[in-house]
């Protein structure tokens, strides 16, 4: 029963909408580190290394930098490059100072991606060099293991190819979710080296009769960089609709093709209707026509014959009027 309440807890933040879909972010971080060096401090306290008075300091300083992918909005991936400088441990015999450098890649899960904060646990894997370099202040010869001999004021290197897996809670804060923005943020995590490895001397033979490399610890880191997002609304969402403004010219036109259409649909149905047979046609109106068109041309040949015919005074057809009266008169004696 006790477990529910943090399942919901984890329903819950998964429920929550991603602003952020894609980020790529290029890093840069410092912060401080603890170590734990397994065995090296009982390795360096022998009487003929740095004597028994030898005490080791855990604390680093660390510096690197980071390439980050969001996918998703879920989903973080990472590839990172790491140094740890730990301060100096020394006696007046000599001194030794132990490094870590290595790179490697992380993945994680995005808990919370809300009002520009990224809260994520991730896990990784790094490879690289363990390091101790081994100073010697002292007028006699000091050791390193059974056969590694340092002359007074010589300094060497004992180095491991040592591997070491990270679990961390990162928490990030984009200054805007959209374009080129600045992010900064804090890193808590711990590191360990899930297996031993073997030393090895920058010069002469590799040290015998000392315990294995081991390294292990916890960090704290700031970081600050800069990079490219974009909300996650962009990528999923999906195309607008139509506005009604580009909708409204088409239904115009298709009303203006109507009436065009119209005459020629009325034509159709004019061929189509039935028409009387020619026997039951009227057939008075052309011959009213015809009759029309004689008198017409009668009156325009009447109309051509004045007009050709010369003036004549008003007493010749009185005189030939009465010529013609004289010649009846005699026709009928």
């Amino acid at each position: 029963m006790q477990r529910f309440p943090f399942i919901g807890l984890i329903v819950i933040l998964l429920a929550q909408e991603a602003p952020v879909g894609f980020g790529l972010v290029l890093r840069g971080h410092s912060g401080v580190a603890i170590g734990s060096f397994g065995k090296l401090r009982e390795d360096l306290k022998a009487a003929n290394a740095l004597g028994k008075d030898f005490r080791i300091i855990p604390w680093a300083t660390t510096a690197g930098g980071s390439f980050d992918l969001l996918f998703g909005g879920r989903v973080p991936l990472g590839g990172a490059i790491q140094l740890q400088h730990y301060d100096a441990s020394e006696t007046e015999r000599g001194l030794a100072r132990p490094y870590a450098l290595h790179y490697g890649g992380q993945v994680g899960f995005a808990l919370v991606n809300k009002n520009l904060w990224l809260f994520y646990p991730y896990v990784g894997y790094q490879v690289g060099s363990y390091q101790v370099r081994y100073t010697n202040y002292f007028t006699e010869p000091i050791f390193f293991g059974n056969n590694q001999e340092l002359r007074p004021l010589q300094k060497r290197t004992f180095s491991s190819q040592l591997g070491l897996a990270e679990i961390a809670l990162a928490l990030r804060r984009w200054k805007r979710e959209q374009g080129i923005t600045l992010v900064w943020g804090v890193d808590v995590g711990g590191f360990f080296s899930p297996s031993k490895g073997s030393w090895k001397a920058s010069e002469g033979p590799n040290p015998t009769g000392v315990s294995p490399a081991q390294l292990s610890g916890g960090y704290l880191r700031f970081s600050l960089g800069v990079g490219y997002v974009k909300p996650k609304s962009e990528a999923s969402a999906a195309p607008p609709p139509p506005e009604p403004s580009e909708e409204k010219p088409k239904k115009k036109r298709k009303k203006s093709e109507e009436p065009e259409q119209e005459p020629e649909q009325k034509k159709v149905e004019d061929k189509t209707q039935p028409q009387p047979p020619p026997s039951t046609m009227p057939t008075e109106k052309p011959e009213e026509d015809k009759k029309k068109r004689k008198k017409k041309e009668k009156e325009t040949k009447e109309t051509k014959i004045e007009s050709a015919q010369p003036t004549v005074s008003p007493e010749k057809p009185q005189k030939e009027s009465k010529k013609k009266k004289k010649s009846d008169e005699e026709d009928e004696d």
